[in-house]
């Protein structure tokens, strides 16, 4: 509130702050676009899955659009973070820069192992089985523990109201589609759960 000269207060519009992002640019979307394209390049073996490993079939293309997606993450929030740097990681980005960061990691060796393995180098100059298991496994079920914790610690759940003649201010985009992402990451952990419930590792 401000005053004017015979001191009387006055009542300034704040207007709301568009740079937190209410919905994605069209740069953003691209990126995604690009990322899931990547990811399906990255995933997909160049022999092609079997038509018999279903199972493999669906962890693949899980990891393929959800790893792509996550990998676009962490060069957009660290920008954010960088523009706003007393701006904390909400539970939404948080998820988000932990997938993508298991893409970050394990992508490399991956890719690396099978172009060696493609140029006949025996052994490959890094064997990708390792990094495949640690991303393809370990990716969904870290999204478990991390959706697991969040819920408990009641970082997630109906928003309250300061006042009740207010609607509670939108969530930005890049926190909803975090917790998007990390909910379909914790799907696939359960998928992955139920695979070792099931004994199908044998």
């Amino acid at each position: 509130m401000e005053r004017d000269e015979q001191g009387e207060g006055r009542t300034t519009p704040v207007r709301p702050d568009r740079r937190g992002g209410a919905r994605p640019t069209i740069a953003e979307l691209m990126l995604l676009i690009g990322g899931v394209g990547l990811g399906l390049a990255v995933a997909i073996p160049p022999e092609g899955i079997g038509p018999g490993d279903q199972s493999g079939a669906v962890l693949v293309l899980a990891g393929a659009v959800l790893g792509g997606a996550s990998l676009v993450g962490v060069p957009l929030l660290l920008w954010e973070r960088r523009r706003r740097p007393r701006r904390r990681f909400g539970p939404g980005r948080l998820s988000w820069f932990a997938h993508g960061t298991a893409a970050w990691l394990l992508w490399p060796p991956i890719v690396i192992g099978r172009r060696s393995e493609a140029m006949g180098r025996n052994p490959p100059a890094v064997d990708p089985s390792v990094p495949m298991v640690c991303y393809y496994y370990g990716t969904p079920l870290m999204a478990v523990y991390v959706t697991l914790a969040l819920l408990a610690g009641g970082w997630i759940g109906p928003r309250r109201r300061r006042h009740r003649s207010r609607r509670p201010a939108p969530l930005p985009w890049r926190e909803r589609f975090g917790l998007l992402l990390g909910l379909g990451w914790a799907l696939v952990g359960l998928y992955v759960l139920s695979m070792v419930y099931r004994s199908e590792f044998r």
